[in-house]
């Protein structure tokens, strides 16, 4: 009796703790409401969206809190299995409050995250190992800021390692406010689960977080991700195209394009957006199955067609760009101070370094030509060559270096400001307060810059692929035409000539099947002396059947065409 009032007693407890939570939300999220409502840019700092964006990165400290957070504690990664950009959040190197403003720190964030939220993206939170914790009021906060547009393409949510009140937070924000975006977050309590979901290669992890995963696990287990033998997807280029591209561009990169550039010019945020994995399984498994040399879009659509292409180009064996040219990729002169000249270094050596083997410009060339196609509407579409470029960018890298590929594939937009001079008296090595930006990457051009500058100057950069691929087609319309057959005369049978073709054909015939030598008289001798000998007169033979049987065939048409005008 007694145990069943304690019952009681703590449900009616825990039922008043949950609505009082429930009532603290929501009076939070009012106030956050109340808050911006009268404290936009537009009204109190007199100034519009970019103008406090500007102020924002600068503050009082000339943009060092803006870097800190591009470099430091939201970082980007490579992209998930299904291609879409990974940003990853880094909660041990949060700053202390009483130090930084989060105010501003929040729309520092919500900066960075205006990058990606266009395109489908997938997040990654490592929660443990935090300093300091911002309090429960400033997450309700970022939060609500953090409209639809944030949230509506983010794909997945992974928090690794969360704290049990990290878990009573989201769980009751998600609850209160969005069921919906709560069937978006995973809890994983280790790196090895970590690993299941994204490829953790790819991502740059703090010693912070093997420390703490080392008291959950004994060691990081990394699934192999190996796929069985493919005809198409992770086969070396020059075997699919041939050294040279004589054997022409691979079904899955043809079939691509081809509906592309037919359909899909003006599809609104092309190549930003990701099929379900089940789709684009389908899709890979036709172009496997035995029999199958191509796939017909229009049965999966335009979204389908271009995670294809992009899917193929990932997974070359041999990148696209391979990591001992990002140097070379890296002294290129700024597109945006000095166009031409950065047109002409890569044109004349970025793409003829990159042309090894020579397929590689072939390539190039059909992407960056599309790319160029869609980049022209981008008035309806709304993929402009920067866009363009952020989402193919890391599909043409990948290195044993995950962090300098990540650099070479930033999209970051934010200028860096030069460091503030320290006192020596001023300086704390043992401050974690102070930023520490010792190391920072330098604002140089990457495969972003580049795949940018390659759409905007394509005639310019790909003249030489683009004029040599015309001369040959030219040269292969005008090449001449093999002579029509012709009957000897009488008595010279021996001089007649045969095709290759026609003596392949006889020899099938008769046969024969191993060639080994032609004479100059336009005999045939085999390698075996058992097997009968083809001679010219037998090809004559044949040549001269074939040349009665076709005007016997023309003798009969003529007959029905004269037989028709007659009636008429």
């Amino acid at each position: 009796m007694d145990s069943g009032n304690g019952f009681a007693d703590f449900a009616k407890k825990f039922n008043s703790f949950g609505n009082q939570l429930g009532n603290n939300i929501k009076r939070v999220f009012n106030e956050g409401q109340g808050a911006r409502r009268t404290g936009s840019s537009e009204d109190v700092l007199g100034l519009d969206a970019e103008a406090f964006r500007e102020a924002t990165i600068a503050g009082n400290d000339g943009g060092e809190l803006a870097t800190y957070v591009n470099e430091k504690l939201v970082c980007e990664a490579g992209v998930d299995f299904d291609s879409r950009p990974m940003l990853v959040f880094y909660a041990c190197r949060m700053l202390n409050p009483d130090v930084v403003d989060y105010d501003r720190l929040l729309n520092l964030i919500q900066f960075r995250l205006d990058d990606f939220v266009e395109s489908d993206y997938t997040v990654v939170l490592f929660a443990a190992n935090a300093r300091y914790n911002p309090s429960v009021k400033w997450l309700f906060t970022a939060y609500r800021r953090l409209g639809r547009k944030y949230k509506k393409n983010l794909k997945a949510l992974y928090i690794v390692h969360p704290l049990t009140w990290v878990r009573v937070v989201m769980t009751a924000m998600n609850a209160v406010l969005s069921p919906k975006f709560a069937k978006k977050v995973r809890w994983l309590d280790t790196l090895s689960e970590l690993a299941q979901a994204v490829p953790i290669s790819q991502i740059n992890i703090p010693p912070e977080v093997y420390q703490f995963n080392a008291t959950k696990e004994v060691e990081v287990r990394v699934p192999a991700h190996a796929r069985p033998p493919s005809r198409f997807f992770g086969v070396p280029l020059e075997q699919l195209m041939g050294v040279h591209g004589e054997l022409g561009l691979p079904a899955p990169v043809a079939d691509a394009l081809d509906y592309l550039y037919t359909n899909a010019l003006e599809v609104p945020d092309l190549f930003r957006r990701t099929p379900p994995p089940p789709t684009l399984q389908k899709v890979r498994s036709q172009y496997e199955a035995g029999g199958h040399v191509s796939v017909a879009y229009a049965v999966w659509g335009e979204h389908v067609a271009a995670a294809v292409l992009k899917t193929w180009c990932r997974e070359l064996p041999q990148p696209i760009i391979p990591p001992h040219y990002y140097e070379l990729i890296r002294q290129m002169p700024d597109p945006t101070v000095q166009p031409d000249q950065a047109a002409a270094y890569a044109r004349d050596v970025i793409l003829p370094a990159l042309a090894d083997p020579p397929c590689v410009s072939l390539l190039l060339a059909a992407l960056f030509g599309l790319l160029r196609a869609v980049a022209d509407h981008a008035s309806v579409n709304n993929m402009t060559s920067g866009r363009l470029a952020a989402a193919w960018a890391p599909n043409f890298v990948h290195s044993s270096q995950p962090d300098v590929d990540i650099t070479m594939c930033s999209v970051t937009r934010f200028s860096e400001a030069p460091l503030r001079a320290r006192g020596g008296d001023d300086e704390d090595d043992d401050d974690d307060d102070v930023l520490d930006l010792a190391g920072a990457s330098e604002n140089r051009p990457n495969v972003v810059t580049l795949a940018k500058l390659m759409v905007d100057q394509y005639q310019t950069i790909f003249k030489p692929i683009l004029e040599a691929a015309e001369a040959l087609t030219k040269k292969q319309a005008s090449a001449p035409r093999k002579p029509p057959r012709t009957t000897a005369p009488s008595g010279m049978a021996s001089a007649v000539q045969a095709s290759d073709e026609d003596i392949a054909a006889l020899v099938e015939e008769m046969g024969q099947t191993t060639v080994s030598q032609m004479q100059s008289t336009g005999s045939i001798q085999t390698a075996d002396p058992v097997r009968p000998v083809v001679t010219a007169e037998d090809i004559t033979r044949r040549l001269k059947a074939e040349q009665e049987a076709d005007v016997r065939g023309d003798s009969a048409a003529q007959a029905q065409d004269g037989g028709d005008e007659d009636v008429i």
